[in-house]
């Protein structure tokens, strides 16, 4: 029986023994080393059925590997997981797109058990080994670094971009060192948490915004909104520059009405971005062990499972810059 942090019939989290997992063909069982802690779990854990383990941005040890494991894996390799079950043969899939699998299920948001937990079940096919030399709470970090890279892409981020970030939570943060590495000349990050905006500087900003306090400013190439929350389109597009793009990676629940005439005008286009790439994770992986980009400046230190309630609520207060990991194994 391992330990586990299971969402409760009020929405709280407390640890219990529940059964140890099993991997089915195709599968592995993770212990897991760490598991980030990311807002959008903080909006959907309402939305989580009581019994839920919760947890997406994590990494571990391979203990076990289904019958007919793919990809070599073997005992004691060290993996991070792209939290995602789908069929693996559909176009969706095919394309990499994997999220968007008809029969996708979210580890870790109610598809199955997250990291979150002493031990989990991923797909082997989209968990990807780590370097043996990598620090191991940096593989819990592939995951958001993902997230910004995709983001990025879906910006279409390129050299000599001017680019506002609108937060400077883990999203913003590792969407802004993205730009910052695919060649954007000016990288401004707004956030109203000076703690938050003082570690931009470490992910590439150029320059930061206090939005209660300051201008956003205008004439933007790329405006990304990291936050998600109702009037931040209106603002995206309102510093956005003539033909320019605006994407929202933040997750927003509510309606968000907006003046279309404003981005009609400027010939504005409009994306969104969610997930990512398998080949996003290689990518990251890759950058982490070269040290073209470091993932250690968005640590926040780290925490038992016991701690976790108290932890998911001291991130929606927005008491913290970075990302708390939690380590099941404390």
């Amino acid at each position: 029986m391992m330990r586990a942090a299971v969402v409760g019939a009020d929405g709280t989290i407390g640890v219990k023994r529940v059964h140890d997992p099993t991997p089915a063909e195709g599968q592995l069982l993770l212990r897991v080393s760490a598991c980030g802690i990311c807002g959008s779990d903080l909006k959907a854990r309402s939305a989580m059925p009581r019994g839920t383990v919760m947890g997406h941005e994590f990494s571990g040890e391979v203990v076990a590997v289904g019958p007919g494991g793919i990809g070599g894996w073997h005992e004691g390799m060290r993996a991070a997981v792209l939290p995602v079950f789908s069929c693996g043969c559909c176009s969706w899939c095919t394309a990499g797109e994997v999220a968007h699998c008809a029969s996708a299920r979210l580890i870790g948001l109610g598809g199955g058990s997250g990291g979150f937990a002493e031990l989990a079940v991923t797909s082997s096919d989209l968990s990807f080994a780590l370097p043996e030399d990598l620090p191991e709470t940096h593989g819990a970090l592939v995951e958001p670094f993902a997230v910004g890279l995709h983001t990025a892409r879906i910006a279409g981020i390129s050299h000599g971009d001017s680019v506002l970030v609108v937060g400077a939570g883990p999203v913003g943060l590792t969407t802004a060192r993205w730009a910052k590495e695919l060649g954007a000349k000016n990288i401004v990050v707004s956030d109203p948490v000076a703690a938050r905006r003082e570690l931009s500087d470490q992910f590439g900003a150029t320059a930061v915004v206090d939005p209660k306090r300051d201008e956003l400013g205008h004439e933007y190439d790329v405006v990304i909104d990291c936050v998600g929350k109702p009037g931040l389109l209106d603002t995206c597009i309102g510093a956005a520059a003539t033909k320019g793009r605006v994407v929202i990676a933040g997750v927003c629940a509510e309606p968000d009405p907006f003046l279309p005439i404003i981005a009609l005008l400027k010939e504005l286009t409009v994306a969104f971005s969610v997930y990512y790439l398998p080949h996003e994770f290689e990518q990251v992986i890759d950058a982490f062990a070269s040290g073209s980009v470091d993932p250690g400046p968005l640590l926040n230190g780290s925490v038992p499972l016991e701690a976790l309630d108290a932890a998911f609520q001291s991130v929606a207060a927005s008491e913290v810059a970075g990302k708390i990991l939690v380590d099941p194994r404390r």
